[in-house]
């Protein structure tokens, strides 16, 4: 019981730290995030446990775009990242020919960039080497922010519904209730990066849709099964050290 008190008061600590940084700090933790080239930071459960907190639509919404203001801003940045490169190695046959991929496949380009900010695939993969061959910034600025409004709406709109139901259906307190919140979004973004996306967007390519999912749901289920194998293991070491 002092245990879970104590958690209870940590809990409302970290919200009341939360609320004080509000807006300001949903928008630069969701810059931060986005404009370090490859380093995967799960802004998306800061914003997940913030907007817990609110009920009423105007302020989710405010959440969702400020969120998604700040992080479409990051990836401008990784986009001059990319640019800085190929300004390094202006004359080279490799830029000539990502700048004329960039200039005759603009639509391709435009849904490339608002597949991989709108999903769980490894974006900067796909937004660096934009930004390498000078593809259109204005193409460029339109996909990542809407990809990324949409994204945070939808980590908004999970957040609250579970949330919601475990409050009003199971009665749970709010503390309890975000800390069942934090661990199952922590699962959810275990599970997504164990998913090859790169590799399965290549199967949807080359095989279809259908191959696509049955490699991706066959990926999620070897995630889930491999901590609880890691854990047999230990479990099977320790017995024989007993032993």
């Amino acid at each position: 019981m002092v245990a879970l008190n104590i958690v209870r008061d940590l809990f409302h600590l970290f919200m009341r730290l939360l609320g004080e940084t509000g807006l300001y700090g949903v928008f630069f933790v969701s810059l931060i995030s986005n404009s370090i080239p490859f380093v995967a930071i799960p802004y998306l459960l800061y914003i997940v446990l913030y907007a817990a907190g609110f009920r009423d639509p105007t302020s989710l919404l405010l959440i969702s775009l400020v969120s998604g203001l700040g992080a479409g801003l990051g990836k401008i940045l990784v986009y001059f990242i990319g640019r800085g490169f190929a300004s390094l190695s202006s004359s080279s046959r490799t830029v000539r020919n990502w700048a004329y991929l960039a200039s005759k496949h603009k639509l391709a380009g435009f849904l490339a960039v608002l597949f991989v900010t709108l999903t769980p695939v490894p974006d900067d993969v796909v937004l660096i080497p934009m930004g390498f061959a000078s593809y259109s910034l204005l193409l460029y600025a339109v996909g990542v922010f809407v990809g990324k409004i949409v994204q945070s709406s939808l980590a908004v709109i999970y957040g609250r519904a579970l949330v919601s139901l475990l409050e009003e259906r199971l009665g749970l307190p709010l503390w309890l209730s975000a800390l069942i919140l934090a661990a199952a979004t922590l699962i959810i973004i275990y599970i997504i990066g164990q998913v090859d996306w790169m590799k399965a967007t290549e199967i949807y390519a080359g095989q279809g849709l259908w191959k696509s999912l049955v490699y991706i749901t066959a990926s999620i289920g070897v995630a889930i099964v491999k901590p609880f194998k890691h854990l047999y293991g230990l479990l099977q070491r320790f017995i024989k050290d007993l032993e």
